[in-house]
């Protein structure tokens, strides 16, 4: 699997060659499950089921509520690194089902 800052660092470069790409759903969805990953230690790929953004709002359907849970209390936070890692605003909240 690829690193998700050798994918942000190609679109930066991409940028500066006057190319704007905005981040698409699927690495939108991967930085944010790095940055929760950080935030909830126990955190696996199996327990986040779905991800789907629409108009700068991510969906997530998760395997457990207790990983609902966890996500819902630390949202904000997680919501911050993601947006710090991916070099913008690019999810403005989250709602976990």
């Amino acid at each position: 699997m690829k690193n998700i800052q050798d994918i942000l660092k190609r679109k930066a470069k991409r940028e500066k060659s006057g190319e704007k790409k905005e981040l698409d759903e699927k690495t939108i969805g991967r930085v944010f499950w790095e940055a929760a990953r950080e935030e909830i230690k126990n955190l696996e790929e199996g327990d986040i089921r779905e991800m789907k953004m629409k108009e700068k709002t991510l969906y997530i359907k998760t395997a457990h509520p207790a990983i609902s849970s966890e996500l819902f209390l630390r949202r904000e936070k997680i919501l911050e690194k993601t947006n710090e890692i991916a070099g913008g605003k690019v999810i403005e909240k989250a709602i976990i089902n």
